[in-house]
């Protein structure tokens, strides 16, 4: 997820032609920096876990999530085109490690983005960037926190891997992209706390490639807080 600081998108005054370049401007340099944060992810997991095998399925998964995520905090609605392949290879890598909740998450995101692509609109007329209020926290924090015990009793049905904080990543997971899908700034604070969460659950599954994109992960919440609040001015 790389500089948003630059622009919210092309303005809508701009002529079609410069969006257009603009935005296959941006899906080029999303491939970049998927294959490069990849990399530097692989460098890392291989210092987390000495001998790391780079795994065709997750390497994939990282790359097109890590361009999705720069193309998001771009705000270019190809970034859910990006994501749903990304949650479907994301699902079969974490069924195969017995992650049932990542799974599910992955499966349930596939579907769920077109909501994010329909509800940003068109670039050159996206949503603007806003605040929760006061008044949805309480109900936020209740409906997740329904969402999260019953994750947790369904994983442990299954005899899922570390049910309590897999269920953690599943339903923040949702909460986040929920908000990112709406454009509330908050979605950033979320995504930090899941990416915490995520990096000890990968890391206690050996998934260290995946767990050391969540570490870039956490970074760039920073990154992509700022840039969406510049946006706000």
């Amino acid at each position: 997820m790389t500089e948003q600081a630059l622009g919210t998108a092309v303005s809508s005054d701009a002529s079609p032609r410069l969006r257009d370049a603009s935005v296959w401007r941006d899906a080029a340099v999303s491939a970049a920096v998927g294959i490069a944060a990849t990399a530097v992810s692989y460098a890392a997991a291989r210092a987390l876990g000495g001998s790391v095998a780079l795994g065709g399925l997750e390497a994939f998964a990282v790359f097109t999530s890590y361009s999705c995520t720069y193309l998001a905090v771009r705000q270019r609605r190809i970034n859910y085109v990006v994501g749903m392949t990304s949650t479907a290879a994301y699902a079969v890598l974490f069924q195969r490690q017995g992650l049932y909740a990542s799974m599910v998450l992955n499966l349930y995101l596939t579907p769920a983005l077109i909501y994010g692509w329909f509800r940003w609109n068109r670039d050159a007329d996206t949503r603007p960037v806003t605040n929760l209020t006061w008044r949805a926290l309480p109900i936020y924090a209740a409906v997740t926190g329904v969402f999260y015990a019953g994750a947790v009793l369904v994983i442990d049905s299954f005899d899922g891997q570390m049910a309590r904080w897999d269920a953690g990543i599943l339903i923040g997971s949702m909460l986040a992209q929920f908000l990112l899908d709406n454009k509330k700034l908050e979605n950033w604070i979320v995504w930090a706390v899941v990416n915490v969460v995520a990096i000890y659950v990968y890391t206690q599954a050996e998934l260290y490639l995946a767990a050391a994109q969540y570490v870039l992960f956490l970074l760039n919440t920073v990154y992509g807080y700022w840039c969406w609040k510049r946006t706000m001015r």
